[in-house]
């Protein structure tokens, strides 16, 4: 049992471990077992002045640099280089580093995308190695921020019939309508 899955255990959250040794990507992994893309996130470990802070977001998605400057407040974050995630994590594998900020004492912002998921599937340290787990559960412990750090594509945009945004004094709120709803 890896030691994320051992943290997991001890916080008391219930989670299904995934395995799949034929896997060469947590989404392989996630796919063979018939969860969608949407579910699967990935953990991007950045270098700040202060020291490593974890981004979670959908595997299919890019960090967009300024939607991370402005949600960490730091101007000088870059992508920690695989050198230095081996030496630091020795434990886990580049790019199956479980989003845990508590464990590795490292802060934790979440994509608003991956914040409004049910359930969400992650490498647990090798890519062959999944967890699936309620965020709420998962996110439940931890001080997390959440905040936009990604954009949608534009085929993902097209999918979306139609934005309503309510826009009030220092507000300004954009709301998906879903397929079924009228607007008002």
């Amino acid at each position: 049992m890896s030691s994320a899955m051992e943290y997991l255990q001890g916080r008391g959250v219930p989670f299904l471990v995934l395995p799949h040794p034929q896997a060469e990507t947590v989404l392989d992994t996630a796919r063979r077992h018939g969860f969608p893309t949407a579910e699967v996130v990935k953990t991007v470990v950045l270098t700040t002045r202060y020291g490593n802070a974890l981004l979670v977001l959908r595997v299919d998605r890019e960090v967009v640099e300024e939607l991370v400057v402005a949600a960490l407040g730091d101007q000088e974050v870059v992508v920690t280089r695989e050198r230095d995630l081996l030496r630091n994590y020795p434990d886990y594998e580049p790019g199956s580093i479980p989003p845990l900020g508590p464990f590795f004492q490292a802060p934790m912002y979440v994509d608003t995308e991956v914040a409004r998921r049910d359930a969400v599937v992650f490498a647990a340290g090798r890519p062959w190695l999944a967890i699936r787990m309620l965020t709420k559960d998962l996110f439940r412990d931890a001080a997390v921020a959440v905040a936009p750090l990604t954009r949608e594509t534009e085929e993902e945009e097209r999918l979306h019939p139609e934005d309503v945004t309510v826009q009030e004094p220092g507000l300004a709120v954009t709301e998906r309508l879903q397929q079924d709803e009228p607007a008002e």
